[in-house]
């Protein structure tokens, strides 16, 4: 998988789609995950909602428990979620495979 690319579509899928402000952003919170070991890998999150929603817990106790704790690790898990959402709509949409 090239993560460059797959971000590259992942940023035009949003503009062409919606009218984010900062779709960059959005492709970074999402890739966060493939940089970061949260406790499951970046390809499992994306089978299904109840996998995206395990990965939600999962990153909260990451935020919670990394050497500098966030301090609102469930809000920024709600946001790294919602961006979860669109790239799984756009995973399904484009028919992409991680």
């Amino acid at each position: 998988m090239d993560v460059h690319e797959l971000r590259q579509e992942f940023i035009h899928y949003l503009k062409t789609n919606y009218s984010y402000a900062r779709p960059e952003i959005m492709a970074s919170n999402v890739l966060y995950a493939y940089y970061n070991d949260i406790g499951i890998s970046f390809r499992q999150i994306f089978l299904n909602e109840d996998s995206m929603k395990s990965a939600r817990e999962l990153l909260i106790t990451h935020f919670e428990t990394k050497k500098n704790p966030r301090k609102n690790p469930k809000g920024d898990a709600s946001v790294q979620y919602d961006c979860w959402l669109k790239f799984k709509e756009f995973l399904d949409s484009s028919g992409r495979t991680l």
